[in-house]
């Protein structure tokens, strides 16, 4: 009986360890559920963070495919401009490759028309001799001819004397007779020579003008031929010079339209490029509603005033452009709450394009470079058939005109622009 108390005694002991122990094990089994549960809810909610991270990156991921796809269609673009600029560059440096071909062959006329100089020159200094001796000749002539012609009024003078001595002197009129008619074969005589003479001054005073043209026809000759050479080769410098302004204005240039490009860019929702440039060489640059004006108005906001900010800084770098700057607008009719401002949609247009200028005036462009024009819906970029097609035709475009100033219309979609 005593033993079976103690057996009891000891399995009530072992009963009530066993218990503590089963109790123990079930709050830590019951603790590691609880830590299991809470691990699991925050992998869980982390699972969750890393699915909506993963979903963002892939909307950037595409983002930033779609403005890579833009890249790549503005660099296309880019290039063909680049190669057009480089055969116009090609032909530049052949136009200049013939025009030093020319100079050469101007300088070698020159040496030639040098030689003749210098021959054509002795041979005026020879006729300068000649010249020399025919002037002897004549003065020697003209001194015979005022003998001759002292002669000719001695023998007048005797011939009156005889005709005096003849009437006073009959007897003696025939052998006066005979005097005479000999001093008047002599006066003849004298006379045929004097014309002779008068005859070879002549012909000498037509050589020596004649040489005196010829040597001033060389030199004239040779003065052109000097001057073509000279104004070749300032053509040529010219050229050279020319080509790498043009180089620099051009690189100038894309810098430029590429930075406002990108600031653009940066400031709309246009996935399009809103900078291009026509075949004529003429820069267009659209500015949607969005970023200059409120819709229905031409009042230019801040952000509107920033953007022509970042426009007029552009611009700095095409001064010898001419700037027009349009307006269009949608198809839709003007609210009636507007209408007492804006009649119709070419007053607004109109409105938007002179406020723009007026803030690029103030932003230092020159007004004498500028033009505010109004298209209303005449010219739209795309068929309207929604919200989001109007948006797109209310817009300001800039268009860039080359220093030749060959004012052309912009057509939209790549169309030949209108003469």
């Amino acid at each position: 009986m005593s033993r079976r108390g103690w057996v009891n005694s000891g399995l009530v002991v072992v009963l009530i360890l066993a218990g503590g122990l089963a109790l123990y094990g079930y709050r830590s089994l019951q603790s590691d559920i609880t830590q299991l549960t809470d691990a699991r809810s925050t992998a869980e909610s982390n699972a969750e963070d890393l699915r909506s991270q993963l979903q963002q990156n892939e909307q950037a991921l595409t983002a930033a495919r779609a403005r890579l796809e833009h890249r790549t269609s503005s660099a296309d673009k880019l290039e063909a401009e680049l190669d057009r600029l480089r055969q116009t560059l090609a032909g530049a440096k052949a136009d200049l490759q013939t025009a030093q071909q020319q100079a050469e062959k101007l300088k070698s006329q020159l040496e030639t028309a040098q030689a003749a100089l210098a021959k054509r020159e002795g041979q005026v200094a020879e006729q300068g001799s000649q010249l020399k001796r025919s002037r002897d000749q004549i003065a020697a002539l003209t001194a015979q001819l005022a003998a001759a012609t002292k002669h000719v009024e001695n023998l007048s003078q005797r011939r009156n004397a005889l005709t005096s001595d003849l009437n006073t002197a009959t007897a003696k009129q025939t052998d006066a007779q005979n005097r005479i008619a000999e001093l008047e074969k002599q006066l003849a005589e004298a006379n045929a020579a004097l014309a002779d003479a008068r005859r070879e001054v002549w012909q000498h005073q037509s050589a020596l003008a004649s040489a005196t043209e010829q040597r001033q026809s060389v030199a004239e000759q040779y003065q052109q031929a000097r001057e073509q050479l000279a104004l070749q080769q300032a053509r040529s410098q010219s050229a050279t010079e020319t080509i790498n302004v043009l180089e620099a204005r051009m690189a100038q240039e894309k810098a430029a339209t590429d930075n406002l490009q990108s600031r653009l860019q940066s400031l709309s929702h246009e996935k399009e490029s809103l900078v291009s440039r026509l075949e004529d060489g003429t820069t267009v640059i659209k500015l949607p509603e969005s970023i200059v004006f409120n819709s229905g108005s031409a009042r230019i906001g801040k952000a509107g005033r920033h953007t022509l900010t970042l426009l007029a800084d552009a611009l700095k770098s095409f001064p010898d452009h001419l700037i027009s700057i349009q307006g269009h607008s949608d198809s839709r009719s003007i609210a009636p709450a507007l209408q007492s401002l804006y009649p119709t949609n070419w007053e607004l247009s109109a409105s938007r394009a002179a406020s723009a200028v007026r803030v690029l005036r103030e932003a230092g462009i020159d007004p004498s470079r500028m033009q505010a024009v109004g298209f209303a819906d005449t010219r739209p970029l795309v068929k309207e058939i929604d919200t989001v097609s109007r948006r797109k035709n209310r817009r300001i475009e800039v268009l860039l005109y080359p220093s030749q100033f060959k004012i052309k219309a912009y057509r939209p979609g790549g169309r030949e622009p209108a003469r």
